[in-house]
């Protein structure tokens, strides 16, 4: 049994070449140097002590809201294994000052012997750089995406009685992505992709399968109840 819900938030993978985009060499052209463009500023970035330290400190503010009770976490930040996704492409304004962009940060950690894949949202804006710590793992949603689909396990849970007291809160310890990630469609619109989470409850970690289903109008939300089990 499935418990679906329909949610007006959009996917956050973001194919930077759809089929709704220019075609014309010289447009094409320009969105490369665009994407090099937003490449460059994010390197930069990376080569400052401050961000990387911004990228670790986001890391480790979500290991504590998993485990307060854990004092060892080790953020790799300097790691050949650190990826980036591109979120949304750099904006400028007439002083070339950077207003709007977005990437994900995904960083190797360690928490209390643990193995994580910990991701960071970098987001720029007039103001500066906004690190929003997401969900570990393959999770492909945007901060808002991953927190509805938290929030419909969450509602799944207390139809299936798992104990999610207060006082030991669930807590997405991993994600994986199950099968070929979501690719543009003819129509510009994502492809379907299923994931499978692992969330905490009261000391149990359960298995969680998901699956998500974009369209015009945001991305719909479907949550394998009859599959929720015990890792």
């Amino acid at each position: 049994m499935n418990t679906p819900r329909f949610l007006s938030t959009p996917v956050l993978i973001v194919a930077i070449l759809t089929s709704s985009a220019p075609t014309r060499a010289q447009d094409r052209d320009q969105l490369i140097v665009q994407i090099n463009a937003t490449k460059a500023f994010l390197l930069k970035q990376r080569s400052a002590d401050s961000y990387r330290n911004s990228i670790r400190q986001s890391a480790i503010a979500y290991e504590n809201v998993v485990n307060p009770l854990c004092k060892t976490v080790q953020v790799g930040v300097d790691s050949t294994e650190v990826r980036d996704r591109i979120l949304a492409l750099l904006e400028v304004n007439d002083k070339s000052v950077a207003t709007a962009g977005s990437w994900r940060e995904s960083v190797p950690s360690v928490a209390c012997g643990e193995k994580r894949l910990s991701n960071v949202q970098v987001d720029v804006t007039p103001h500066g750089l906004r690190f929003t710590p997401t969900f570990p793992g393959d999770a492909a949603g945007n901060p808002e995406l991953q927190n509805d689909t938290l929030k419909n396990i969450e509602m799944n849970f207390a139809m299936l009685k798992i104990e999610t007291k207060k006082s030991c809160h669930t807590a997405v310890i991993d994600t994986h992505l199950v099968g070929a990630p979501s690719a543009v469609s003819e129509t510009g619109v994502m492809s379907p992709w299923d994931e499978s989470w692992d969330v905490q409850s009261c000391g149990t970690v359960y298995l969680v399968p998901v699956t998500y289903t974009p369209d015009a109008r945001g991305t719909h939300i479907s949550i394998g109840t009859s599959q929720i089990r015990p890792r």
